[in-house]
Order: structure tokens, then sequence, then C-alpha cells
């Protein structure tokens, strides 16, 4: 367990209410442009393609956990990584606004498909490109005992502005005076008005040097080094293996929105609904999931996460089911959904713990980008074949693909239950 921090406790504070500020401000911009509520719902408009559907989330995801073992050995021989955030952060703010024109602009669909995919893509890789510098600041000015507490606390600020968030996008998409696609392109410039502060909160926080590898490292070598470490760390292959079920399992998730839609025959207000529902879940889970964090590890925290995320599944693949048996028909019939969303929000919160918080505790500090970079890479490796969800629909339903989800969820909780405890080694 990595637990050198060599800051002092005022400068600890700042840096946690900065970083709170920024993972707050940045909930909100995100939930502005929901990937599997709003940006899947906006795809779902511009084309009948399940798999151009299914791509929105797992592109923006791979997007944003590729590119990091490919910059790993750079990062890792920079004392401080801040510079490399703030490069990452110019680029993001300046594709989404490029976005928002091209929404704004653009009306033949085909086009705007295109100029969506390519943008989009741009802005996840940068993110991607600043990934390994936000975990690598993190470590080294929150200490490990505060860090479920930081996640979390910035997650329930997120989730506050979230719902004002998920009332804007209710409201704008419902509005009479915007046209589509019109009021996307103005969801996607408040996201840049909101993302902006946050990533500049960031920038403020004073990062203190940190432990190097001094040989220069080139790229073959660090994917050879990537290489030795799947085959020799036992646990890091485990917990990778786990971490892959569950990112194949997240196939399901853009399609929640799509079953109500194609399905149930939900109107284009009622993703707002959906995502308010999804986001008061989760502020109500953050503080928990942190506070368990904490106290109890986290890999009880990937236990439950595991189980929750397959009940989600479950619940949709009970929807789909009595759907099909009972065939009920009325206005009503969209907020059957309700649930599925609820759950949802609810497991959400200890995703970004699994995510994080474990690797950061199992891996020396030095060597912690090309861990970080070789995780996040397999991960966004996964995530994209995830976009497949679309051929899964159209070859076995939604039935078959909230089955297969639940099923891979199973299969990481299974592997999760032989990882050891970090703070107990």
């Amino acid at each position: 367990m990595d637990t050198e921090i060599t800051i002092s406790p005022r400068e600890v504070r700042r840096s946690f209410l900065l970083g709170v500020f920024n993972g707050a401000a940045f909930e909100f911009a995100e939930r502005l442009i929901d990937p599997p509520l709003v940006l899947t719902w906006f795809i779902s408009r511009l084309t009948s393609s399940n798999l151009l559907i299914g791509l929105v989330t797992p592109l923006g995801d791979a997007g944003w956990f590729l590119p990091q073992i490919f910059i790993s050995p750079l990062v890792q021989r920079m004392g401080r990584k801040m510079p490399s955030y703030t490069a990452a952060a110019v680029a993001r703010a300046a594709s989404w606004l490029l976005l928002a024109a091209a929404v704004w602009l653009v009306s033949r669909p085909g086009l705007l498909l295109a100029a969506f995919f390519v943008l989009y893509s741009v802005a996840r890789l940068a993110a991607g490109l600043a990934g390994l510098a936000f975990f690598d600041v993190v470590a080294k000015t929150i200490p490990a005992r505060r860090r479920g507490s930081f996640f979390a606390w910035r997650l329930l600020f997120g989730g506050l502005l979230g719902i004002v968030a998920g009332w804007i996008v209710s409201m704008l998409l419902d509005a009479p005076g915007f046209t589509f696609p019109r009021s996307y392109a103005l969801l996607f410039l408040l996201y840049c008005a909101a993302a902006v502060p946050a990533m500049a909160a960031f920038i403020a926080i004073r990062e203190p040097p940190g432990k190097t590898v001094g040989e220069r490292v080139t790229l073959g070598q660090q994917l050879r080094r990537a290489g030795y470490l799947l085959r020799h760390d036992a646990v890091f292959r485990r917990y990778m293996a786990t971490r892959l079920a569950l990112a194949l399992a997240g196939i399901a998730v853009p399609f929640y929105a799509v079953y109500a839609r194609q399905v149930l025959g939900a109107p284009e207000g009622m993703v707002g609904v959906y995502l308010m529902t999804r986001i008061g879940a989760q502020l109500l889970f953050n503080l928990p999931w942190g506070r368990l964090s904490d106290r109890c590890g986290n890999r009880l925290t990937m236990l439950l996460s595991t189980l929750g995320s397959g009940l989600t599944a479950l619940v949709a693949l009970a929807l789909v089911v009595a759907s099909v048996l009972f065939r009920p028909q009325g206005a009503w019939l969209p907020y059957l959904a309700i649930p599925v969303f609820l759950l949802d929000g609810a497991v959400r919160p200890s995703l970004v713990l699994v995510d994080s918080n474990f690797l950061l505790e199992l891996v020396p500090g030095a060597e912690r980008p090309l861990y970080l970079g070789l995780s996040n890479t397999l991960i966004g490796i996964a995530v994209l074949l995830s976009g497949m969800g679309g051929v899964v629909v159209d070859l076995c339903g939604f039935a078959g693909l909230f089955l297969l989800a639940a099923g891979l969820c199973l299969l990481a909780h299974l592997w999760a239950r032989g990882l050891p405890e970090p703070r107990r080694s």
C-alpha cells in the first residue's frame, strides 16, 4: 500500500477541497451530456443502427482508457505530471466547443454523425491523456485513508449538481423554442462552461515532486515490462480479470434507455427523468460507499459492486420478460424502467472506487504510471469490445444482452473473491 504523503495537513486540505470542486463540477458537466442516456439518445435520433448507437458509451470510455499505456513511459519520468493534464485540458475544451458548433450548423444527419464521432473521440482521447496525471496527483496529495471520502464527496456534490443537470436536460429537450439538434448543441456548450472551471481547479493543486523511473524507457520496453507484470504479479492479474469482466458487463448499460425508447415508448423528455433518477440514487449512496471503502477496504466494495451491477442487469431482464409475457400498454409504460436506473445509480459510486482506489493501494509509487497505464489500456480494449452490444441486440434481442451482462457480473464476483485487502497485507 502506498502511504507516502509528504505534504502538510493544510496542503492536504487545500488539495482535497480543490479536488472535490473539480469532481463536482465535472460530474455536473458529464451529466449534461451523459453518454449512456443523453448522447445515446442523441445518436438514436440520427440513425437506426444499433451498432452505432451502442458504440457511443464504449467509444467514450475507451478513449479515456486506451492511450494510457502508450504515454506511461513519458509520464513515468516526469517528477510533476500536472503539465500533461493542462495540455489535455486545452484539447478537451476545444473539441467540445467545435462539436457544439457542428451540431448547431450541420443539418445533414450523415455528416453530423461523422463530425460527432470524430470530435467526441478526440475529446475522450484527450481525457485519457490526462488520466494518468490525475490519479498520480491524487495519490501524492490525498492520503490513502481519505481517498474513499475524497471520491465520495466529489460524487456527492456532483450528484446534487447532477439533479440540476437532469432538470436542464429535460427542459431543453422539451423546450418548443429549440428544435432537434440545436437543443443538444446548447447542452454541449453548457458542458464546456462547467468543465473549464473544473479543470482550472485541478490545475491549481500544488503538486509535490514524486518518484520517477530514472532511466529512459522506450515504448517497447514499457510493453515488455507490462507483459512481465501480467505474467508474474498474480494479484494484479486477478484484479485485471475482475475489472475486465465488469467492463464487458457494461455492454448493457447504454441499452437500458434504448429499450425504454424503442419498446416502452419513452418520449424525448423522459431521458431527463431517467437521468435524475440515476443521479438521485448516486447521491444517496455516495457517502455510504465512501465510508465502506475507508473503513472496510476496497475488496468488500468490489464484491458488492459486482453483485449490484448483476442485479441491475437482472431487473432489466425481468422487465423484458414481463413485457413479452403480459404485453402491457399505456402511457405509464416508460416509468417501469425507473427501477433499472435507480439500481444503476446506486451501484455507480462503487465503480469509481473499484476503478481507482483499489489499484492505487496495490501498486508501488514509482511504478504507478505503468500499472495504471496497463490497467486502463486493457480496460479500454474491453470497453471498446462492449460496443458490440448493438450486434448482440440484433442477434439475441434485449433479453440476450441483459442476460450476458448478468453472467459477466457473476464471473467478476467469483474472481474478486480471491483478491486480498491491501490494508491487511
